[in-house]
């Protein structure tokens, strides 16, 4: 009894210290580990930039849209996320898409998300008219409805009244996609940006304690206002 107990415990503490190896290493050559530290090293400085400047852009989306009492639903979410997977082909098309791609259901959530915040914070910006509308219908509508198009008998056309709500909504789509760079860049300008990616961290007395007071005075602030 007290071998098997001495042998489980050898066991155990060889089983921990492989699964120690093996979380703190990439790959393993010939018995020979890579550390996962020189994984993210080379990551870093291949992709580093492009991967801080999208996740500031992200986190100035989240800002702008909590500055602006904006939020979303579960139903919102639920319904684009569907979409997605209809579009894709189904949930064992969108699940094959998700391992090749290397990325999880809640990564493909956090897109949504944004995409949605987007279009709720600049819709109300955009200008445009019914005749816009219809013309982008006019020009493309066999591209935005082409299987409508196709059962269609030749020389017969699409009713633009039938189709001119879902028009409506890609050609606000694209309207954004077409301004969201420069809106992020106008965001960027007069956010506080500190890019530890690209430049030397900077340091001061008491740095965090003001943004705190700050942050503070701030939620006050807009709390009076409302």
């Amino acid at each position: 009894g007290l071998t098997l107990i001495i042998l489980g415990a050898f066991i155990g503490v060889d089983l921990f210290i492989q699964y120690l190896n093996n979380d703190y290493s990439v790959a393993v050559v010939n018995g020979e580990r890579i550390p996962r530290s020189d994984y993210y090293k080379l990551l870093d400085q291949s992709y580093g930039e492009s991967i801080s400047e999208t996740l500031i852009e992200y986190s100035l989306i989240r800002q702008e849209a909590q500055k602006q009492g904006i939020e979303l639903t579960d139903e919102e979410v639920n319904e684009e996320l569907q979409n997605t997977i209809d579009y894709v082909g189904g949930q064992e098309a969108y699940d094959s898409l998700l391992v090749s791609n290397g990325i999880t259901n809640d990564d493909v959530i956090d897109q949504i998300e944004l995409s949605l915040l987007t279009t709720k914070i600049l819709t109300p910006t955009l200008d445009y008219t019914d005749d816009d509308v219809k013309e982008f219908f006019d020009e493309y509508s066999d591209l935005i409805f082409p299987d409508e198009t196709d059962a269609l008998e030749e020389g017969e056309l699409l009713n633009y009244d039938d189709y001119k709500e879902e028009t409506e909504e890609v050609y606000i789509n694209q309207l954004i996609e077409e301004g969201k760079d420069t809106w992020l860049e106008g965001l960027k300008e007069e956010a506080k940006i500190q890019n530890n990616a690209t430049e030397k961290p900077s340091y001061g007395i008491l740095t965090v304690t003001r943004n705190i007071i700050n942050n503070l005075i701030d939620s006050v602030n807009t709390t009076t206002e409302e």
